[in-house]
């Protein structure tokens, strides 16, 4: 509602997304597809907050889709669309063309889901800030690498993947042979370059944040590896986030809040909102972490438009602050409205470092 009592109406856009495995687990029956609830849960919780919604699915971008957009005219948009024909560096062109409409939309904008779309750039931006992360380097078909400047074990990725595409029980290997022979995989595979990470052991951190202009963390989760399975690494991979069938699934449980002490707590809060504010972040995100047995930490990614799914980790930081999941929305589209007033888009320009 606004000052005036006038129901405010809501777009829901979200992108239909590929059923198809990844080609690490070809035989898996459940993708993140199948797993893809938030939807009709993220229309339930609106309405109860008040808005009018509507929802679009997209497969593509064209005349008709602009013309059903405008037939609508929405006054704000709930941005989850995650790719565009199933092209994950597509999320910040879709974004774009919400700013291009001049409609707002939640969520960060399309530089700051640009750059965070790729783990390298990240990793050079947040270590010229004085953040820490692994050492780590890129290695690009047909041209050479050299890992004289890492520690193994190494964790391995595509370079411009999100929701642990591309990441799997082969992704962290030790040897100079078991690199070449996955960084091939991701080349033939995924075609795109491939990321040499130092594996940080230790625990695995999860730090939710919501604002724009001054953002707050809301809660620290830690990813429980207590029941992975003997032999496997504790990483959070594709089957382990998206296949419920898998042990590995089960082994993988966030849980909030982390049992931190103050000092270390505080340190990782003020890191990762440094890193939140230098990829450009807005409304909400997440830093995920590695905190070693020695207290240091390291920055492994920077999250824009995480999974608010009911259950999903942010859903669960946003009720050890107090939120429910409807009124968790509900603030997210509220602070996409507010930057449709000229004073607000002002205010926001000056505070953000893009």
């Amino acid at each position: 509602m606004n000052d005036n009592g006038n129901q405010k109406l809501v777009l829901i856009v979200y992108d239909i997304l590929s059923d198809k495995p990844t080609p690490d687990d070809p035989e898996l029956t459940c993708t993140s597809a199948d797993n893809r609830t938030e939807i009709s849960q993220a229309r339930d919780a609106l309405k109860e907050g008040g808005f009018d919604v509507r929802t679009l699915g997209l497969r593509s971008v064209n005349s008709k889709v602009l013309a059903k957009i405008e037939e609508i005219n929405p006054d704000v948009i709930f941005n989850l669309c995650e790719s565009l024909y199933n092209e994950s560096r597509n999320e910040m062109n879709v974004a774009g063309l919400f700013d291009l409409l001049k409609i707002p939309c939640t969520g960060s904008p399309p530089l700051a889901l640009g750059i965070a779309l790729n783990k390298r750039k990240v990793k050079q931006i947040l270590r010229a800030a004085g953040l820490p992360v692994p050492s780590s380097v890129l290695a690009i078909l047909n041209q050479p690498f050299s890992l004289s400047e890492l520690e193994g074990p190494y964790i391995i990725k595509p370079v411009r993947e999100d929701g642990s595409v591309g990441i799997s029980s082969k992704s962290v290997v030790s040897t100079k042979e078991e690199v070449e022979e996955r960084i091939k995989f991701i080349h033939e595979n995924y075609r795109q370059p491939a990321l040499i990470e130092e594996f940080i052991p230790g625990r695995e951190l999860n730090v939710s944040i919501m604002g724009a202009a001054e953002p707050q963390v809301l809660a620290i989760g830690e990813i429980d590896f207590s029941k992975m399975p003997k032999g496997e690494f504790h990483i959070v991979s594709y089957k382990a986030k998206w296949d419920p069938k898998s042990p590995l699934y089960d082994a993988t449980e966030p849980i909030y809040p982390a049992k931190l002490s103050g000092e270390i707590k505080e340190k990782i809060e003020r890191a990762a909102i440094k890193a939140y504010k230098e990829i450009g972040c807005r409304d909400y995100g997440r830093i995920d972490m590695r905190l070693k047995d020695d207290d240091k930490f390291y920055i492994l990614e920077v999250n824009t438009n995480p999974d608010i799914s009911p259950e999903a980790g942010f859903d669960r930081a946003a009720r050890v602050n107090g939120l429910s999941y409807d009124q968790l929305l509900s603030k997210i589209a509220t602070m996409a409205l507010e930057r449709s007033t000229r004073k607000a888009k002002e205010e926001l320009s000056i505070k953000s470092v893009i």
